[in-house]
Order: structure tokens, then sequence, then C-alpha cells
């Protein structure tokens, strides 16, 4: 992951990691999902910048729904969480990955997490800001009863 997040041409063997993120804790994984930095930005920051979709699903499917929040809530250097750098870039499928991967009470928080005046939505434009209203309106219906919106499922 660390030469994932210093160079922007290294692209790692997904399988390989998939494999290695299998055989460390869940707290292993968030402890280095937060050490590995560059320039203030996470792994998953990278991914969502990158368009690179396959890697932010490879990430947090690796962990249990209930530690994925706290890396998406993690903000870079100017003050970005993940969702807020894959909305700004227009990055569509990284934005459906990131919602894909926490319940719909989640993706609220998410989805109203502030960027100096700016929630993600507010950053979109075009089909990744329709993306992320629909993401919002079915997460406020359903927020409350606390489901759970399984990876890979698609609203549109």
């Amino acid at each position: 992951m660390r030469e994932y997040v210093r160079r922007s041409e290294y692209h790692p063997d997904i399988k390989k990691l998939r494999e290695l993120l299998s055989k460390v804790t869940d707290e292993q994984k968030l402890d280095i999902l937060q050490r590995i930095k560059y320039v203030g930005s996470t792994a998953l920051h990278v991914a969502a910048d990158r368009d690179d979709a396959e890697m932010i699903t490879t990430i947090l499917s690796s962990l249990h729904s209930s530690y994925r929040l706290d890396p998406l809530m993690k903000k870079d250097f100017v003050k970005r969480t993940p969702l807020h750098v894959a909305a700004r870039g227009g990055h569509t499928e990284p934005v459906r990955a990131i919602l894909n991967s926490v319940t719909a009470d989640q993706q609220m928080q998410l989805l109203t997490e502030d960027r100096l005046g700016e929630t993600a939505i507010e950053m979109a434009s075009g089909e990744t800001a329709n993306v992320l209203s629909e993401y919002k309106n079915s997460a406020r219906e359903t927020a409350d009863a606390g489901e759970f919106i399984p990876l890979n499922s698609h609203f549109v």
C-alpha cells in the first residue's frame, strides 16, 4: 500500500493484496490505513483520486462492516474525506464503491459530512451528483431501519 500511495504509476496485484489483507486483523488494517499516508492522503483518498473503485472495494471489503466508517471519515490535508475526493473528481464508480460498503445510516454520515461548507453532493457535478443524490434519498428512507446495503449493489 505504501507504494500505491506514493507512486502514481504503481498498481498492485489486487489478488495478492486481498490475500495479504486476509492475514491481518481489522485493527491492524485500520492501523495500516492510518499510518500509510502521502501528503496527508490515505490509500482510500488516493484510490478515490485515481478513480480506482477496485482498490476501494478491496480495502473496504477486507474490513468487517463495523470498521469501515472510520477510515472513510478520515480527512486529507485539505479536509476532504475519500468521498469528497471522488465526488470532486467526478469519479462515479469510487463513489458507489464507498457508499455500497456501508449501512444507510453510515451513508448519511458520509453524505452530510461537511468540507469547508460543502458536502460531497455539493462538490460533485453531472452523473456523479445524480448518483450521490440517489444514495442520499435511498439512505434517508432506510437509515432508521439500519439496513445494510451490500457491496456491488447499484441504484442506477
